[in-house]
């Protein structure tokens, strides 16, 4: 027994190794956050708390139209869409059979705030982190045992599995936004890779019955990544395997006919939910969202600031040099079945509607498949020469640093979630100080909704350094109809050097400084809508809610210069009303 457990932790030390790695990366320079089931993970996650909790799921004999308490919750969720004369879930159901163990604990042992339980309370957030870091350890497992059918040599395997982790947008995905469906889709994605390969190299049907079980998930979890399929010619490893395979598969019909059921009843659980919510078994849950062909943005989905999989996941563009490498090496056969995959797949995922998949760190929906990049990148790394590994490694090292960076920027409002460009990217690039926290995400305002009532010009303000200084203050009697005004607009001429800290402060007080209406600082950077280290002109506008009571109050503007030393030139405050 002893030397069972021996060698069952032996075999999965490296993968333990990384994931404790991981967790700690987590609690000491991301963080770990209150809230995992967030967005499109509301929606995946939903299937548990509606059916278990709520028993608000089986909809299909109550339609829209009767306005049914039933409907109550689900109209706040946002996940659910109107499908004929009922709601349904848009989101497929797969993540939540993988979650469900991880809920049901929590449900079963935790003693919740209270005697309200919702399904959203801490516990089951933290359970939902639990589950995706559980997923991703079973990843990095049949991501080794598949490159170990490569023969791919162990030292390369534990790199490929520590790029895998640190150099990629997984950081993000089983942290910040763990209840997304893609680190449980690259469970199921690699390990169908896995038992595929094996069912090649051995040809043991069994193992093609797996695959299928793996494959009926893949297909629950989101029904596009039934393309992987494609995905079979290469890991049949030659045309000559894959007719050899395909022909032992129909010798066997019974095993044949096995696993295709096991694809067809799996995804069978998907069909009978949708029949409970809507009395249909078969629908499109994406009601008014698809795919537009004929302009596929593949330029923009692998290489565009705002959310190209290149940019944001500098490794995987070195994973296409195993494809080459494949290549010179003469292996035809695995370079055109793999880039052919590659090629249909990022022309279907760059035909959505919405191409850079909304408010989300990187270019998501490849994180399913990382295993198909990091494959041919294993490949190169075991046989090329010692110098061409050398810089390979050496520069996927690099990598890691920039990954982390940018995962720290997604998760502190540094990089904006949806609305990067070129400009905005070189402006933050691997910026982690507080004072570029939100700096891409300040309100645009059209001037044309407010009136000015008053501007004061305070002219050139010298600042001293390391030092908080009330330069103005005056009452608002002084400004006619303070009680409309929502902005105060503090305007300046500087150079905006990047190393300037100095932040800008507005309070609103009574008069006796018994009550403070309202307080903020911006910090100078985010004043310019230009290049920094540029002399120009800068707008923070200070927005509040109208005070609208009769005491008297007494509004304060105020520098905190941090290390600048300086001038500001032409400072201005204006009062702005909305029309």
């Amino acid at each position: 027994m002893k030397k069972i457990i021996g060698h069952s932790i032996q075999a999965v030390i490296v993968e333990v190794f990384i994931i404790f790695c991981l967790i700690f990366l987590i609690n000491n320079y991301f963080k770990n956050v209150d809230t995992t089931i967030k967005s499109d993970g509301v929606g995946y996650y939903d299937y548990l708390p509606s059916i278990f909790i709520h028993h608000d799921f089986a909809r299909k004999d109550i339609p829209l139209q009767n306005n049914s308490g039933i409907y109550n919750r689900i109209n706040t969720i946002g996940v659910y869409i109107n499908y004929k004369a009922f709601k349904v879930n848009k989101y497929p159901c797969g993540t939540a059979v993988l979650e469900l163990p991880f809920f049901l604990t929590t449900l079963t042992t935790t003693n919740l705030e209270g005697n309200f339980t919702d399904g959203y309370q801490r516990p089951f957030q933290i359970a939902i982190f639990h589950a995706a870091i559980f997923y991703l350890f079973l990843s990095l497992f049949f991501l080794k045992r598949t490159l170990e059918l490569f023969n791919i040599k162990k030292y390369i395997i534990v790199l490929t599995q520590l790029f895998f982790v640190f150099a990629t947008s997984v950081t993000n995905y089983a942290n910040f936004d763990a209840g997304f469906s893609h680190i449980y889709s690259l469970f199921a994605i690699t390990a169908f890779i896995y038992f595929t390969k094996l069912y090649f190299t051995r040809k043991n049907i069994n193992h093609f019955v797996i695959a299928c079980l793996f494959l009926g998930l893949i297909l629950i979890l989101r029904q596009i990544n039934f393309i992987i399929l494609l995905f079979v010619p290469f890991l049949a490893g030659s045309l000559e395997n894959l007719k050899d395979g395909i022909s032992k598969l129909f010798g066997n019909r019974i095993k044949l006919f096995l696993g295709i059921s096991l694809v067809f009843g799996i995804f069978f659980i998907q069909c009978f939910l949708w029949y409970l919510q809507t009395g249909h078994f078969l629908i499109y849950s994406y009601q008014g969202e698809g795919f537009n062909f004929r302009d596929p943005q593949i330029i923009n989905i692998l290489f565009g600031y705002r959310k190209g999989l290149f940019v944001y996941t500098p490794v995987l563009f070195m994973c296409l040099f195993g494809i080459l490498f494949l290549a010179y090496k003469r292996n035809y056969y695995l370079a055109f079945s793999w880039i052919t995959f590659f090629s249909i797949l990022t022309y279907i995922l760059s035909s959505w509607w919405t191409w850079f998949y909304n408010d989300s760190y990187g270019l998501r929906v490849y994180i399913d498949f990382y295993t198909v990049f990091f494959i041919p990148f294993a490949i190169m790394l075991n046989e090329a020469p010692v110098i061409m590994k050398l810089v390979f490694i050496v520069l996927s090292f690099l990598m890691v640093p920039v990954n982390i960076i940018q995962t720290y920027q997604y998760d502190n409002f540094i990089l904006h979630w949806s609305l990067m460009n070129k400009d905005k990217y070189w402006k933050v690039f691997l910026k982690t100080d507080v004072r570029y926290q939100g700096l891409l995400w300040t309100k645009k305002y059209d001037y044309r909704n407010y009136k000015m009532i008053k501007e004061i010009t305070l002219g050139n303000i010298m600042v001293n350094k390391n030092k908080f200084e009330v330069f103005y203050r005056l009452n608002s009697s002084e400004i006619p109809g303070f009680q409309n005004v929502g902005i105060i607009q503090v305007s300046l001429d500087n150079d905006y050097c990047k190393d300037n800290d100095s932040e800008i402060s507005l309070g609103i007080e009574e008069s006796d400084s018994k009550h403070n209406y309202y307080w903020n600082k911006i910090p100078l950077l985010h004043f310019p809508e230009g290049e920094f280290n540029k002399f120009q002109k800068g707008v923070g506008n200070f927005e509040f809610v109208p005070i609208t009571d009769q005491k008297e109050k007494q509004i304060k503007f105020a520098v905190n210069s941090g290390k600048y030393n300086g001038i500001f030139q032409n400072v201005r405050l204006k009062f702005l009303r909305h029309i």
